[in-house]
């Protein structure tokens, strides 16, 4: 709709673009006619000859627009051009031929030596054909750059919307599941609910504040990340053995918000549940180059869960929020075994 509309708006502005081409073309035509001729002056343009040359300019345009609308496009655009050559040819052709004879009519009759009106005629002709191709080139390419950029800015503005509708259904979704662990502790009045609020408000601070910009350094991602794990550390079972290690020093280099936080909820949701004697989480970062972010996760499954291909809610989001963000530039790799459910994420930051 855009392109048509914007399309349809230049159409008056065509038009005067090749009004003026024509008048100018009368101009000069009349100007070189008159100093190719000694004995000619303004003052003796009669109006056979002011007919003249209009009709030499009718004809021009006719071998003009036989070449811009139906030529380029049927047959040079598509490769043909060997058909192109011929037809192109027959065009030249025809213009001399036409105005060899509407010459010899307005000259009352006598013959024009008919090899320096060819000599002269082709010049023209072939003047007129490669100037008209040469401004349709030009004004063709700078449409399509400026459809281009319009293009690029729409698209821009869809990813842009996308990523807030996507990052728009993260917070809830996580401070759901925040929640519930909140309201399983307070159920069995457990002394660990006030420390519980307190971490969770420093979560809320984080997601509400501190995750509004496109990038944020790792180490706050981090600081986020280990507070969400403490409190589900609080309500797991004793047994489940949670580790959780940062290789490297890099802790500036910046990522999306909220990317990491679906795969350690998964973790937690399934491996906290999973029927064995050892059931574990480890998790990983690998901060130790400049230039990516590597994340590694794996956590204890029952082996007679259900299995779900897309991974559930949170992941499915986090995969599409990466194709937006980092097209191109991340590795995502899912492995599930019969009782290990393993995830590692790499991004390319630079």
């Amino acid at each position: 709709m855009m392109i048509r509309d914007l399309l349809h708006g230049r159409k008056l502005h065509f038009l005067f673009q090749h009004l003026f081409f024509w008048l100018i073309s009368v101009v000069l035509f009349t100007v070189v006619l008159i100093y190719t001729r000694g004995d000619f002056n303004f003052y003796s343009i009669s109006l056979y000859l002011a007919a003249n040359i209009l009709m030499t300019i009718g004809f021009l345009a006719i071998s003009v627009y036989i070449n811009l609308l139906w030529l380029i496009p049927v047959f040079f655009n598509k490769r043909k051009f060997f058909l192109f050559f011929i037809l192109e040819l027959a065009n030249i052709l025809l213009f001399i031929l036409l105005n060899y004879f509407v010459t010899y009519v307005f000259e009352g009759g006598k013959h024009p030596n008919f090899f320096t009106e060819f000599i002269a005629e082709f010049i023209l002709i072939l003047l007129f054909l490669v100037v008209s191709t040469l401004l349709k080139v030009m004004r063709d390419s700078i449409t399509l750059q400026d459809v281009e950029l319009r293009m690029k800015e729409v698209q821009k503005q869809k990813v842009e919307s996308e990523l807030r509708a996507l990052k728009a259904q993260v917070n809830p979704h996580f401070f759901f599941n925040t929640l519930n662990s909140l309201y399983s502790l307070s159920l069995d009045k457990s002394d660990m609910a006030p420390e519980l609020i307190l971490k969770l408000s420093d979560l809320m601070r984080y997601v509400i504040y501190e995750s509004n910009d496109d990038l944020v350094p790792i180490g706050k991602q981090l600081e986020f990340l280990q507070s969400y794990v403490y409190l589900e550390r609080l309500r797991a079972d004793e047994n489940l053995q949670v580790d959780f290690e940062v290789k490297g020093a890099n802790l500036d280099l910046k990522v999306a918000p909220l990317l990491y936080i679906a795969f350690i909820e998964n973790a937690f949701k399934h491996g906290s549940k999973a029927r064995s004697d050892n059931p574990f989480i480890r998790i990983a970062f690998d901060l130790e180059h400049e230039d990516r972010i590597g994340f590694y996760i794996e956590n204890r499954i029952d082996p007679f869960h259900e299995k779900k291909p897309a991974g559930g809610f949170g992941l499915s989001n986090v995969k599409k929020r990466l194709e937006l963000l980092y097209p191109g530039k991340f590795d995502l790799n899912l492995k599930e075994s019969e009782s290990v459910y393993r995830a590692e994420l790499t991004i390319f930051v630079s």
